[in-house]
């Protein structure tokens, strides 16, 4: 698998996530999160050139953004230490990571959203996909960038599949402990969904870019804020 779009020392990783991500970060790679994921397949879709399309938009990537749940509360956090320093030996409760330790902090140091308020476990329209709180988190907050990715995902897959509705939110159930898991953002044909309950030592795809090359200044994907 390659793309165009990155002009940088990039490797693909591929296994389990508490097998591949420390292979990536111990590589000198740095994982890209949901944001940087959202930014490529908004630059193929703009671009219209098939093969990056394959590349980013039909197939699911693994992210390092965590997604730390308990309580009814939900805390979207993006390279959290816990995800980065994951392997083979850390201990999984459900197959996810317990954080109880980190969990005050977590609450005072980040905005937490509560489950019940949201629309999750169905697809979104493209109104609900613009306003939705888990999906404004995984952009980092860049409402900008939201509202071109909504935008060019739908319109893809109407053109393709014929879709109307896109992007569902799918959590994990809460536990009686603080649970951390990850990201995975889905491929065109399933919706392009976000995911958050896969166990990390199941299959994973994730993306190393080197650390050194990781910059807005150096990475020619970085998306111009034009509109569609």
């Amino acid at each position: 698998m390659k793309t165009k779009l990155i002009q940088a020392d990039y490797k693909v990783f591929e296994g389990t996530y508490n097998e591949q991500m420390p292979r990536l970060v111990k590589g000198g790679y740095k994982p890209l999160t949901s944001k940087d994921v959202m930014e490529y397949r908004v630059k193929a879709l703009k671009n219209k050139d098939k093969n990056e399309i394959d590349f980013w938009v039909n197939k699911y990537w693994d992210t390092s953004t965590g997604l730390v749940y308990f309580n009814n509360d939900l805390i979207v956090v993006s390279n959290f230490k816990e995800l980065l320093d994951i392997n083979e030996k850390s201990d999984l409760n459900d197959g996810a990571l317990e954080v109880k330790e980190q969990y005050e902090k977590l609450l005072k140091e980040n905005e937490a959203i509560k489950r019940d308020k949201i629309i999750s476990g169905r697809s979104l329209s493209k109104k609900e996909a613009k306003e939705h709180p888990i999906l404004n988190k995984l952009a980092q907050g860049d409402k900008s960038l939201l509202d071109y990715y909504v935008e060019a995902i739908f319109d893809k897959a109407w053109e393709v599949h014929g879709y109307n509705e896109n992007m569902g939110v799918y959590l994990p159930d809460d536990q009686n402990v603080p649970l951390l898991r990850s990201w995975c953002l889905r491929y065109l044909d399933n919706g392009s969904n976000a995911v958050a309950w896969y166990d990390f030592n199941c299959d994973a795809r994730l993306f190393g870019v080197r650390k050194k090359n990781f910059s807005s200044k150096n990475l020619e994907q970085r998306i111009e804020k034009q509109k569609f």
